[in-house]
């Protein structure tokens, strides 16, 4: 038994792709005041994207493999899993923000849309290693029930028994530390949505997309041509770009405008600042008046 292995996914990659998520929506919320239902928003969002994006990538024979655009070159076939990606991704996202979210409008929401959006990816991600990880302990104890497997499936799971235990401790951090970088980038091209649809700027939704498109296509091709850390490595630089773009867009709140000289004479007259002369009479009918108010 790996023990390594086990106390960095449990300790390390599962707190962050379920925890991390969870912090960052609390975090915006109590520093912008942008609540839980644009959270929802974005995570609503992810999933909508993938009622398309998984039949399209089916039909593009991008899963299950052995076909279509799975048989062309490594790159043609990258740029179109990755245009698959920001199409789809970055198509819902607008169509949510013009026709289910009105009310998501300016930096501080787009913040929030984005982290559930990332967020929901990265909790989903990581309920699936939870549970593999579960039932892998689970067969490995249960060595009756795995001796009545038929000789196929018992061929299978040993061998994934035997890929998992021989994984390295080191793989859970990076695999943590990706859905940092995604959720960054992720927060970033909401935020380019956003400012696309309160701005009218459709090239901020293009660049969306290229950037969908770019992110998608490098973890395709990095990952087959150097391995997964240079890939990650270069995914934290697009992070740290993603970074800069959150920055850039950032928004302060519109200022309470000042009210002019000529304003505060419409709501108080200068007659009425005027002290008021009163009679011994009129004081004492008053001061006898206010005993009931």
């Amino acid at each position: 038994m790996n023990i390594g292995l086990l106390l960095t996914i449990f300790g390390v990659q599962l707190p962050i792709m379920i925890g991390l998520p969870i912090l960052l929506g609390w975090w915006i919320r109590r520093r912008y005041g942008i609540g839980w239902s644009v959270f929802a928003l974005g995570a609503l969002t992810f999933v909508l994207s993938q009622v398309v994006h998984l039949p399209l990538n089916a039909a593009l024979g991008l899963l299950g493999g052995g076909r279509g655009v799975a048989l062309w070159p490594l790159v043609p076939m990258a740029l179109v899993a990755g245009l698959s990606a920001g199409i789809c991704e970055e198509g819902a996202r607008l169509l949510v923000l013009l026709f289910l979210a009105r009310h998501v409008r300016g930096w501080r929401a787009g913040l929030q849309y984005g982290a559930g959006h990332g967020g929901i990816e990265a909790i989903i991600f990581g309920l699936l290693a939870a549970v593999n990880t579960v039932a892998l302990l689970a067969s490995g104890s249960a060595s009756g029930l795995a001796q009545s497997l038929p000789p196929e499936a018992l061929e299978q799971l040993n061998a994934a028994q035997a890929a998992f235990w021989s994984t390295s401790p080191w793989l859970p951090i990076v695999g943590g530390l990706e859905r940092i970088f995604a959720i960054i980038l992720q927060i970033a091209m909401a935020v380019l949505v956003v400012r696309a649809v309160t701005h009218r700027q459709p090239i901020l939704f293009l660049a969306a997309i290229a950037l969908h498109t770019l992110i998608d296509f490098w973890a395709v091709v990095g990952m087959s041509k150097f391995g997964i850390f240079p890939t990650e490595a270069l995914l934290a630089v697009m992070a740290l770009g993603g970074a800069w773009i959150i920055w850039r867009l950032r928004e302060e709140p519109p200022a309470p405008s000042p009210v002019s000289e000529d304003e505060m004479r419409d709501v108080i007259s200068t007659e009425q600042l005027q002290p008021l002369s009163l009679s011994a009479e009129e004081l004492a009918r008053r001061a006898e008046q206010s005993r009931y108010e």
